[in-house]
């Protein structure tokens, strides 16, 4: 059951009526960086901040319940639902969101990363080839042959330490402040090579050597600064994290989640593929070999059946009684601005299983001002890209059985 929070939300008298409470209002406070350190080891694209979770898990869900999150991203639902004492589990289709998810709900000591750092053999020669003209726009000589060694490293064993390690790494590999590896380049996608070439003839640059395990062992402090509860390894020992697609939810019995807390991909906003390119490569992933199966629509009618599928995957997991909570946002396409929560809720109100169905128990629609890094996209409050954060909560009810409703009718 939702639980009553005091919030000051108001109902929202630009939307028509459609059955159910539009309310808005400020969901959570907008000040950055104010959850767990954990969460900010790495920037994603696309990816929420973790006050929205902390918010819907808080409100609907009790401690012990099994929150999934269809689209892990770079683990943030998974890592707030441990923290609050759930149980997580996540799929991605892309290997590098589900590699980063692990890690996330892993985490490993500041002395554990030390140790094994000092096994690498950083000094080792490797060869350059793939390196000029692809990765010489980023990286010093010296530089890219400790990140050979340390990738090296890890890809040939991923233990629970190593996973960690790379989470940091990943976070590490290209950025604006000499705390990164490479030179000064943007923080949070992988730029192409030529165009950190034409930052660094504007900038008149040219990298210089970073050591790469003093940057991970000073993120490593960052990250795990503030700590763990015994009860955090407990529920995140429970985890299920792996590949699979939304639409399917591969290896997830049906009517055995609590609530879902997810955020779709917004038509073709985002390419998490080349913005992810340096992070791939770094993690030997062939994004060849799933490439065709991340979903970027292109048109509001193939998003359409692509969200119906995604809704039918969570009614067939979810618990009766259970909750889903769908956070979109809104587009702009030639046809105007289009809030994308009311398409999720026309589709939801469609579905039905034999034994539950979909009700739209209420859309929350949180507004605040853009933060820097929505800046840094060039995005304007009001004027485009995704405005509001418009979460849809969906609450799975059983239907009645044919006798009762039989029964019901003799009467």
């Amino acid at each position: 059951m939702a639980k009553s929070q005091s919030l000051k939300l108001v109902q929202d008298k630009t939307a028509a009526d459609c059955g159910y409470k539009r309310l808005v209002g400020e969901l959570w406070t907008a000040q950055q960086r104010q959850m767990h350190s954990l969460h900010y080891s790495v920037s994603y694209r696309g990816s929420f901040k973790p006050e929205l979770p902390d918010f819907c898990i808080k409100r609907y869900s009790e401690k012990g319940a099994v929150v999934l999150d269809p689209f892990s991203g770079r683990g943030t639902t998974a890592l707030q639902a441990n923290l609050l004492g759930r149980v997580a589990w996540a799929r991605d289709v892309n290997p590098l969101a589900v590699l980063m998810t692990r890690a996330k709900t892993n985490p490993v000591g500041l002395d554990e990363i030390v140790l094994r750092l000092n096994e690498v053999d950083f000094a080792r020669p490797v060869s350059l080839k793939g390196y000029a003209g692809r990765l010489s726009p980023f990286y010093h000589p010296d530089t890219y042959r400790e990140l050979l060694n340390l990738r090296t490293h890890i890809i040939r064993k991923r233990d629970r330490i190593n996973s960690f390690i790379e989470l940091l790494a990943l976070s590490r590999l290209h950025g604006h402040s000499p705390g990164f590896f490479s030179v000064y380049s943007f923080p949070q996608i992988s730029i192409p090579p030529e165009r950190q070439e034409l930052i660094n003839r504007k900038r008149r640059q040219s990298p210089d050597y970073r050591p790469v395990a003093p940057r991970v062992i000073k993120k490593a402090a960052q990250a795990l600064r503030d700590g763990f509860s015994s009860d955090f390894f407990s529920v995140s020992s429970a985890n299920d994290i792996d590949i699979g697609d939304a639409r399917e939810l591969p290896g997830i019995p049906s009517s055995s989640v609590d609530l879902v807390v997810t955020s779709p991909p917004f038509l073709d906003k985002v390419d998490y593929l080349t913005d992810n390119w340096l992070e791939l490569w770094f993690s030997g992933i062939d994004m060849r070999a799933f490439g065709d199966q991340v979903i970027m629509c292109s048109a509001l009618d193939e998003w359409r059946l692509f969200i119906s599928d995604v809704l039918k995957g969570m009614l067939r997991v979810l618990k009766p009684r259970g909750y889903a909570v769908v956070e979109v946002g809104e587009v702009e396409t030639n046809g105007g601005t289009t809030n994308l929560d009311e398409i999720v809720a026309e589709e939801a109100s469609k579905l039905s299983s034999p034994d539950k169905r979909f009700v739209v128990e209420e859309v929350l629609v949180n507004q605040q001002q853009f933060t820097k890094l929505a800046n840094c996209f060039k995005v304007d409050n009001n004027r485009k890209g995704t405005n509001t954060n418009r979460l849809v909560v969906l609450k799975c009810v059983p239907k009645k059985s044919r006798q009762r409703r039989s029964r019901n009718q003799a009467r």
